[in-house]
């Protein structure tokens, strides 16, 4: 999983609290796998600045794109712009644009008295600075996908928003990461046998280790399906060793007893058990 490298930031009480499920962080990890973004890590926080801030610190060291989901809400409890803005040491403002999009699409001033009409422009007052670009990626909606640094993108936490915003930015992300248009940069095996994750467990281990040898972009793993009879193993790597992984799929069949499934059917394998 060559060249960009991901990670997305869960951020809201209501998900560590169990109030909500997170569905954003999983839409995003098939969103990468499709467009050829090395997702690295997902991370949920709770709606605390020092947290944010130092867990934004890191993840900006280390990858090149960051996704946040949740927090830009007109109430006391959303502080990710002011989070965000904090950690690239900018200010916040009222932005005139956003705001003149709020009042076209929304007209809240028609509806809301002076307290709620405040809370309301909240979800206005962004991260503002050089470094700060906001994109306003569909005509029906006032909100923007704010971006700092060309690193950082803020999104909304409500998953119809989430997956439509970033459905419609790919194009951006494609242009500004240099992403292929036509192809996944990776692809994968699965191969299917009837033998327990502990009597394929030395197998395993070596054929990781003399994969490595050869791209450590190349990933073995497995999965169980408990009361199936049977587990699953993914042999996941770049395109252009596409070749070598076919060779492991077929000595991974030859030695478990396995045979090739598609990903549609690991996929049905897996969704039987949730």
């Amino acid at each position: 999983m060559p060249k960009v490298s991901a990670a997305c930031m869960i951020i809201g009480d209501e998900v560590l609290n169990g109030k909500i499920i997170d569905t954003n962080s999983r839409f995003f990890a098939k969103y990468c796998w499709d467009n050829g973004i090395s997702l690295r890590e997902i991370v949920t926080v709770g709606d605390d600045e020092a947290q944010i801030v130092e867990t934004l610190q890191n993840l900006t060291r280390k990858y090149h794109l960051i996704v946040t989901s949740g927090g830009i809400g007109p109430t006391h409890d959303d502080i990710t712009y002011e989070s965000i803005a904090k950690t690239f040491k900018l200010p916040v403002k009222l932005d005139t644009e956003l705001q003149s999009r709020m009042r076209k699409l929304s007209d809240p001033e028609s509806r809301l008295d002076n307290q709620a009409l405040d809370a309301f422009y909240r979800m206005a007052t962004i991260p503002s600075g050089p470094q700060v670009k906001n994109y306003y990626i569909d005509d029906e909606l006032w909100v923007p996908i704010c971006s700092v640094d060309h690193k950082v993108y803020i999104l909304p936490g409500i998953p119809q928003l989430f997956r439509r915003m970033i459905e419609q930015f790919t194009p951006r992300f494609r242009e500004i990461y240099g992403l292929k248009e036509d192809t996944r940069e990776y692809i994968r095996f699965f191969v299917k046998t009837p033998f327990s994750e502990s009597q394929i467990s030395h197998f395993l281990r070596k054929l990781q280790e003399e994969a490595a040898q050869v791209s450590e972009d190349i990933k073995i793993g497995s999965y169980p399906h408990f009361g199936m009879g049977f587990n699953t193993i993914s042999i996941l790597g770049t395109k252009d060793n596409e070749e070598y992984l076919r060779r492991l799929s077929g000595e991974t069949i030859r030695e478990l007893k396995g045979e090739l499934v598609t990903a549609e059917l690991e996929e049905k394998y897996s969704n039987l058990q949730n």
